[in-house]
């Protein structure tokens, strides 16, 4: 059985009064449990959107979301709002910090929504941190630190909640060629070691060279 899968999923926008644009033109996919796999494409592909539907950022149009066969499309805002917390991890292409908490309470903050008691949320935030190689920066702000060191802190955050899978939006974008093959190496060792799902959505050759799977999206349906 998958642990994700999108059955005919469909989303229009649309945008002033009239004007209807479908970003996802009826996307069947299934993905096992510990996978590596990325969605590539031209920028409007629908790369972002399909993400946003699978992490229940967004709603369909038409068709159906499944995380172990529950219907995520049918339960409530609360409910909702539960789901991502437990399950999905988030990483953006524009990191989502925020800038006025530490490296150490952006990677907690996540862990304070979940109920944690603090001293697990510092221990475990500090260990997760020296990790990802951040040791030294924990007291930092996100904005005395480099693109790759915050892109670092989001992946840090992201482990933090110990999710199912993790869904990563043009992560590689704002990162040099050494930074980004950095962080490759370590979301496929934590694929590696602790079973996570990794999806990610991405125009990065070098991306697309270390997944598992490659489905490749056009006008917002698979072509490969």
């Amino acid at each position: 059985m998958a642990l994700l899968e999108t059955i005919h999923l469909k989303k229009t926008y649309t945008i002033g009064k009239n004007i209807q644009t479908d970003a996802l033109r009826g996307v069947s996919l299934q993905i096992a449990e510990g996978e590596f796999l990325a969605i590539a494409g031209p920028s409007g592909s629908g790369k972002s959107s399909l993400l946003n539907l699978i992490g229940a950022l967004d709603t369909p149009t038409a068709g159906t979301v499944l995380l172990d066969n529950q219907n995520i499309s049918e339960i409530n805002s609360q409910e909702l709002a539960a789901f991502r917390l437990h399950h999905i991890g988030f990483i953006f292409q524009a990191y989502n910090l925020i800038n006025t908490l530490t490296a150490v309470e952006n990677v907690e903050y996540i862990m304070l929504l979940q109920g944690v008691n603090r001293r697990t949320r510092e221990s475990k935030s500090e260990a997760i941190l020296e990790r990802v190689g951040l040791a030294d920066y924990i007291n930092r702000f996100p904005q005395e630190m480099s693109g790759g060191q915050q892109q670092r802190i989001a992946v840090a955050r992201a482990m933090a909640a110990e999710p199912r899978v993790i869904l990563a939006d043009e992560p590689t974008a704002n990162l040099d060629s050494k930074t980004a093959q950095d962080l490759l190496d370590l979301m496929a060792e934590l694929n590696r070691e602790k079973g996570v799902t990794f999806v990610f959505s991405t125009h990065d050759q070098l991306i697309m060279e270390r997944a598992h799977r490659l489905i490749t999206l056009k006008d917002g349906v698979i072509t490969s």
